[in-house]
Order: C-alpha cells, then sequence, then structure tokens
C-alpha cells in the first residue's frame, strides 16, 4: 500500500508492520514538529494543523488495522472509554480517583495496543479486502 493511501485513506486493510510503521512516522512527525516550534508557550492556530493532521492519520492507520482483525472502523469509538474514564475521575476523590484517572485508563489502553498492534490479523479475504498489507514508500 503506498504511504499516502496508508496514512490518509480509511478503506483497505493494514497489516501489524504497516501499522508500526504508520504509527511511527505520526509519532516522528510529531516529535519534530514540537521540536521545533518556535514559541510552545504561545497557542496559535498553525499549531493545531500537525495535530489535526496526525490525528486524522493515526485514525485512518487503527481503521484499517481494525478491518484487518475483522472489525468495523466504529470499534475506533474504543478509544473514548480511557478518556471518559479520565473525565469520571475529576470528580472523584481517594482510591476512586486514581482507579479511574490512572489505572483504568492504562489497563484499557494496553488492551487496545494490543488489539490493534500484537494481534494477528485474518488472513483470507474479508468484506473489507485482501490480505493486509504494509507501507511502501515508493
Amino acid at each position: 500500500m503506498i504511504w499516502h493511501q496508508a496514512l490518509f485513506s480509511f478503506h483497505g486493510r493494514l497489516n501489524r508492520k504497516g501499522f508500526w510503521i504508520g504509527f511511527g512516522v505520526n509519532f516522528a512527525f510529531l516529535f519534530i514538529f514540537a521540536n521545533f516550534i518556535l514559541n510552545p508557550t504561545a497557542f496559535s492556530w498553525i499549531s493545531v494543523l500537525p495535530l489535526t493532521l496526525s490525528f486524522f492519520s493515526l485514525s485512518a492507520i487503527i481503521v484499517k488495522r481494525l478491518h484487518d482483525r475483522n472489525r468495523s472502523g466504529k470499534a475506533l469509538m474504543m478509544v473514548l472509554v480511557p478518556i471518559l474514564c479520565y473525565l469520571t475521575s475529576l470528580g472523584a476523590e481517594g482510591n476512586m480517583a486514581w482507579m479511574l484517572g490512572i489505572m483504568m485508563p492504562a489497563f484499557i489502553s494496553t488492551i487496545l495496543v494490543m488489539e490493534w498492534g500484537v494481534f494477528a490479523g485474518n488472513p483470507e479475504a474479508n468484506q473489507y479486502g485482501e490480505k493486509g498489507l504494509s507501507v511502501r514508500f515508493r
């Protein structure tokens, strides 16, 4: 799969290698951008553009990885569960705040990363396409 199709299209399937390459490309993009911001304390709309671009790209990568696991792209909404746990913890105190704010999001995020990046995809063709492909840069 060509790199722009792998990073910005929601159609098709992406294997584990392609998922990790896409994840790494997004991480490198954000790392480089974060280190070259001229004034990191000032908010500007231009700083939102790379974050939006990376969010869109990561969403496309995860949806294609879910397709390789024979799941719908709607399963991407599972990402909201750790966020909701954290937001719920803001109104809690003591051990409950620790459990909802740190432990549950870390546990759920670990399960999601294992689902997307560790478990093998479906080797047969499914409704989302042929066997999952990796990323090609030429």
